[in-house]
């Protein structure tokens, strides 16, 4: 009898990211849907993401109805492929094992901005972790903001109430699990959590100031003078590296500036 063939190669790698979120869970078991836009409890799991073999670094590959492509490939496109609940207890038994296996005990943890989904931020921690050959476990916090252009201020509602939540995972992500070296990394809206968040928790607990390497701040969508007086003393006084990444042509910023007189 002839052998059965070996199964073909896949063209595009898949990448594993884990997620906290205090999204709602939805009844939709699709990947892209399976979190909403409401506040809820915080929740955790893993998410596999495809990234093309064509891929371009920096690119996050989508379907254009200009291509005529209507549905997402993942040998073409960075497509959020599965979405995998775990219990805290689970969650972190394997976070602590993705980050043993690396040579320095390395973790990112990446917190999105305004007008993101639950799907894009998933999307883009494993792009970034993709192009970076990152090291270590590759994690984002996802809050509730409403992916779309038009809810801006609702963004900036739940990005605040989203506050406390992040503080909490990052006490419990330094407590449950070895991470020697945990880079913080957020983008716009998402700066205003990130960065009270963690002042506070390094403030009220600065033996654990130790485990974060590095703060990364990409386009944050902070009042300069508030992160001046409010944010940046509280950074500098807990020796942490900060590195800020921003253009004066941001069109963002430059809307955000219109929007707050600031």
């Amino acid at each position: 009898p002839e052998e059965p063939a070996p199964p073909p190669k896949l063209t595009y790698a898949i990448m594993r990211v884990f997620y906290a979120t205090d999204r709602n869970r939805t009844e939709n078991t699709e990947p892209a849907t399976f979190f909403g836009t409401e506040r809820s409890e915080l929740s955790y799991g893993i998410c596999e993401v495809s990234i093309p073999r064509e891929h371009r670094m920096g690119e996050l590959e989508s379907a254009s109805i200009w291509k005529l492509e209507f549905r997402e490939d993942p040998e073409k496109h960075v497509v959020l492929l599965n979405v995998m609940p775990t219990e805290k207890n689970q969650y972190f038994t394997e976070l602590s094992t993705r980050i043993r296996a690396s040579a320095g005990k390395n973790a990112f943890i990446f917190v999105h901005g305004y007008n993101v989904s639950f799907e894009d931020a998933a999307r883009r921690t494993a792009q970034i972790a993709y192009d970076l050959a990152f090291d270590g476990a590759s994690v984002f916090y996802s809050w509730p903001s409403q992916g779309n252009f038009g809810s801006y201020s609702i963004d900036e509602t739940n990005i605040e109430w989203s506050q406390s939540n992040l503080r909490r995972f990052l006490e419990d992500f330094v407590a449950h699990t070895d991470a020697d070296n945990v880079y913080l990394i957020a983008h716009s809206m998402g700066n205003r959590a990130l960065t009270k968040a963690f002042v506070a928790l390094v403030s009220e607990k600065p033996e654990l100031r130790q485990r974060f390497r590095e703060v990364i701040l990409t386009a944050p969508d902070i009042d300069a003078e508030v992160f001046k007086r409010d944010i940046a003393p509280q950074l500098v006084v807990n020796n942490i590296s900060v590195t800020l990444y921003a253009s004066s042509e941001d069109k963002a910023l430059l809307a955000s500036k219109q929007f707050h007189g600031y």
